[in-house]
């Protein structure tokens, strides 16, 4: 799957996987951010993030998967994921997980 197809209304809108900057849980909905817009969705996280690739996604918290082509840096130190315009903080528990995901030399 390389895409999905968001409620808008009353009209579905395609959005490409590497789109979607992150996804993060609020109650019973979750919510998609792009670039340019926010959907929600009534789904929980943990749902979405086995219907997901998880060669795009990472936990990055109990209520956060990001896609991690968008990450452009990563601080351990101050638990936080610098996307393109934002910072996103990641709980200890995931920080394996996210270096694993990290080609480094």
């Amino acid at each position: 799957m390389d895409h999905l197809f968001l409620r808008e209304g009353t009209t579905y809108i395609k959005i490409p996987l590497r789109d979607i900057h992150y996804i993060q849980a609020d109650g019973n909905y979750a919510y998609i951010q792009t670039r340019d817009k926010r959907f929600a969705i009534k789904r929980s996280l943990a749902t979405i993030a086995d219907e997901l690739d998880s060669t795009h996604f990472v936990r990055a918290s109990r209520g956060l998967l990001v896609n991690f082509a968008q990450v452009k840096s990563v601080s351990f130190a101050d638990g936080v994921l610098q996307l393109a315009d934002q910072q996103l903080k990641m709980g200890k528990a995931y920080h394996a997980d996210i270096k694993s995901r990290m080609p480094r030399l």
